[in-house]
């Protein structure tokens, strides 16, 4: 996922992976920065400006090489962001598609893909089928029906 120059830091230090790395966020000079504000374009190929307000204790110097190494395989687009919306036909909103999408009956899609697969009994396939619509008869369904 290239990270756009208008991604809040904050937001990138949430994606999966970054366990150790926001305890570092405490360093940060600018903590409402965005990955523009820290790219420097001038530098070569480009490369991270961090700026920090301390120098790193000895404990945290394993989490800086492991927000280091992220860093370098992420990919930096200079491309303004922009938001897709994918209720309309060109991406851009429209209060006529909103309309249409709040009023039309949305069907659930049956999972029949995950349902009937080969080598998985037939006993367990029809229940995982029931289960899906919601037509087991657990205890409390039994229960209303008076068994």
């Amino acid at each position: 996922m290239p990270l756009a120059k208008r991604s809040s830091v904050s937001e990138f230090l949430q994606w999966p992976g970054m366990d150790g790395v926001p305890q570092l966020f405490n360093v940060a000079s600018q903590r409402s920065a965005t990955v523009g504000d820290m790219w420097d374009q001038n530098s070569g190929q480009g490369g991270w400006n961090l700026r920090l307000i301390r120098g790193f204790n000895d404990w945290e110097l394993n989490m800086v090489d492991e927000l280091l190494q992220i860093l370098r395989s992420q990919r930096i687009t200079l491309e303004e962001d922009s938001a897709l919306w994918k209720g309309g036909k060109n991406g851009k909103f429209g209060v006529k598609e909103a309309y249409g999408l709040m009023i039309s009956p949305s069907v659930p899609m049956f999972p029949k893909k995950g349902i009937w697969v080969e080598n998985v009994p037939s006993k367990l396939a029809f229940f995982a089928w029931e289960a899906t619509w919601g037509r087991v008869l657990t205890l409390d369904r039994l229960q209303k029906r008076g068994w």
